[in-house]
């Protein structure tokens, strides 16, 4: 059996959650596994395995109301690597020497990356972001300048891998090789439930969305109760009841209601598809991945793609509900031995 390191961005609900199910099964396959990762990725992935996650310094994105604030993201990350790169390049480059990987994985972690590369270690990416640079896409007009920063930034930090594995919920054509496209992987819990159809549409304003914004537009539409995660409240006002975050709670009320009002996020993204929930989504501005997930939601007829969220369009989407489910009946359901598979082949 392989020892493998496995990195991952300390970014985002869907890496931790990926890495999640891809290292458990890659574990119960009987592979050494130690993981790498930093931020709130390091915290999830303690829970699940606690002796086996190791620390690195951590890129983190800013927001402010929905959008992404380039600047204030760049101060803030060199401002903090200034102090904790070094050490934590020296802490990378020990644990390589003593673990010995056979093979790296990297989700979208990319100091992992370079050393791999500068050490001579295989490396395989494995996340939905090398989408972006790997895939020929429609993209949608008007969002030339996010696209420019976010291809920049794939490109610098995660080239020279031995395959791109990239998970997405669309079936495009492939511009560069090595890569393959697999379907989406889904944390552990998902797999395990059943979908139902409620009577209520769920909504949940990810890191980067607008919080007051989007309040106040559920609050203003009536037409069908409204269960709401993310917010900085509980209790219910009216047909919407705001809920504290609890990841049970949560993936109960998604495979039982009626259709998800939420930012773009690939990973909520993907589990709505696998349960069939349509969706009204409202990317979060100049983040490109979300931006084209809800672009090929639309395109596909899985949901709407909104830049505002209002009562009108929260209304038109709620009498559209039966029109988006059926464009998503019969997709296959996501499973992770295909994927565990394609890595188990590029172990040396």
């Amino acid at each position: 059996m392989a020892q493998i390191l496995y990195a991952v961005s300390g970014e985002g609900y869907g890496h931790a959650t990926r890495a999640h199910s891809v290292g458990a099964g890659l574990l119960a396959r009987g592979h050494q596994l130690r993981f790498l990762t930093s931020n709130r990725t390091r915290g999830y992935l303690r829970r699940y395995f606690p002796d086996r996650v190791s620390d690195v310094f951590g890129l983190r994105t800013v927001y402010n109301e929905g959008r992404v604030q380039a600047f204030r993201t760049v101060m803030h990350n060199v401002s903090h690597a200034w102090s904790s790169l070094g050490p934590s390049n020296t802490a990378l480059r020990r644990l390589l020497r003593k673990f010995q990987p056979d093979l790296v994985i990297t989700d979208f972690e990319p100091f992992a990356a370079f050393w791999a590369r500068r050490l001579g270690i295989p490396f395989v990416s494995l996340d939905n972001q090398h989408l972006l640079t790997h895939c020929e896409l429609d993209h949608p007009p008007g969002f030339a300048r996010a696209l420019f920063h976010t291809y920049l930034t794939i490109r610098m930090f995660y080239g020279g891998a031995k395959r791109y594995l990239i998970t997405t919920f669309i079936d495009v054509p492939i511009r560069y090789h090595p890569t393959t496209l697999v379907a989406p992987i889904l944390r552990p819990a998902v797999y395990r439930k059943q979908a139902r159809q409620g009577e209520f549409l769920l909504s949940y304003k990810g890191g980067g969305g607008r919080n007051d914004a989007m309040r106040r537009a559920l609050e203003s539409c009536d037409r069908m109760p409204i269960r709401a995660y993310g917010f900085s409240k509980s209790g219910t006002r009216g047909h919407v009841t705001f809920k504290p975050t609890d990841e049970n709670e949560f993936l109960n009320d998604l495979a039982s209601c009626a259709g998800v009002i939420a930012t773009a996020g690939h990973s909520l993204v993907c589990e709505c598809v696998h349960f069939e929930k349509p969706m009204l989504l409202l990317p979060v501005e100049q983040q490109y991945e979300q931006i084209i997930n809800a672009y090929y939601v639309e395109k596909l007829g899985f949901g709407r793609s909104v830049s505002r969220l209002d009562a009108a369009a929260i209304d038109d989407f709620a009498s559209c509900l039966e029109l988006h489910r059926s464009a998503m009946a019969g997709i296959p359901k996501a499973t992770i031995d295909p994927i565990l598979n394609i890595i188990e082949q590029e172990i040396p």
